[in-house]
């Protein structure tokens, strides 16, 4: 199978002044994208409010290509982080869509943090 994965995304905004607008501007617009590896990691798992964040586990990959996360949790939010102890490039705040988003090269060991109290996270991550 040449493009084994499939995504759709789209973003919307509507406020009372009228204002309308979306990413892509017309209706869902699907990727079929290639893949070079063929392993996944598909889980849930409690993160905890552990300074410093807890290691996703990703060891039985090869390396890090498109993920997509969600928090679980109805009440607190969870950082993203590039590692244990790393810098936090996103945040999941309750309610928030699945995030999906494709790994910089530089990741090999993300960490998620927790705040407030411990959460849920769905995740599913591809080789690249």
């Amino acid at each position: 199978m040449s493009n084994p994965i499939t995504a759709q995304a789209q973003l919307q905004y509507n406020n009372s002044a009228g204002i309308n607008v979306s990413m892509p501007p017309t209706s869902f617009d699907t990727a079929n994208v290639a893949i070079t590896g063929s392993h996944f990691i598909q889980a849930t798992m409690s993160v905890p409010t552990t300074s410093g964040g807890t290691a996703i586990p990703v060891t039985d990959l090869a390396n890090l290509g498109l993920a997509c996360f969600q928090n679980l949790d109805p009440t607190n939010y969870i950082d993203l982080l590039s590692a244990a102890s790393g810098t936090a490039f996103a945040r999941l705040l309750p309610g928030d869509p699945p995030f999906l988003f494709r790994f910089n090269p530089g990741i090999t060991a993300p960490a998620a943090l927790a705040h407030t109290a411990a959460c849920n996270l769905q995740y599913m991550i591809l080789e690249n």
